[in-house]
């Protein structure tokens, strides 16, 4: 990440922990941030897009170490990964989830969604309507599932350890191996592409 945008971001959660997020304003942010405000709108549109761009910067981190880790078994290789990326964002994913408005990580998903299902019809320029659907509510169904499953267990304050966590969600995603519907391999598949976006 950018180091401007790196205090901007901290200079949001930090605000986070005395102020609500929809009371958070530019100026806050930049004076916090010790940023002038034509710095800020150099790096940023709006506040949302702050939680946008490290969202998105969180996601092209994993697929970068997804590309690198695909060769081994990906189902563990994927959880191992995913959970030391929980780790490493763990305190400011849990400020996020606790603060932000819930569309705008909703947004983001079916931002995702879209894009994995318009490269899969680039593909499969013959693909019929049931088969299309089948394949976006598989990812739907993945996605949404482990996002709901990680947050319910930050908002709880982990009640499971990591290992225990992935064991879980590793279990979950084996119908989808065999299906050859499984999410980080679709990831994987189209990873160049997504980096791109």
């Amino acid at each position: 990440m950018h180091q401007t945008r790196e205090w901007i971001f901290e200079a949001l959660l930090l605000l986070l922990e005395t102020t609500p997020y929809d009371k958070i304003n530019i100026t806050n942010i930049t004076k916090k941030a010790g940023v002038a405000r034509q710095t800020f709108y150099r790096n940023y549109k709006s506040k949302d897009e702050i939680i946008i761009k490290y969202l998105d910067d969180v996601f092209k981190e994993r697929l970068l170490i997804l590309k690198k880790l695909h060769d081994n078994n990906s189902n563990d290789a994927l959880n191992d990964l995913f959970f030391a990326d929980l780790k490493k964002h763990r305190e400011s994913l849990l400020k996020i989830i606790k603060a932000v408005p819930y569309y705008l990580i909703l947004e983001h998903l079916e931002k995702l969604i879209k894009n994995l299902v318009s490269l899969y019809k680039k593909e499969h320029t013959n693909i019929d309507q049931l088969n299309e659907l089948h394949y976006k509510y598989s990812i739907k169904y993945q996605i949404a599932g482990s996002f709901t499953i990680i947050v319910d267990w930050l908002r709880n304050d982990a009640p499971l350890s990591f290992e225990e966590m992935r064991t879980i969600i590793s279990e979950f995603g084996k119908s989808f191996v065999e299906q050859g519907n499984y999410v980080p391999d679709i990831l994987y598949s189209y990873a160049d592409q997504l980096e791109s976006l």
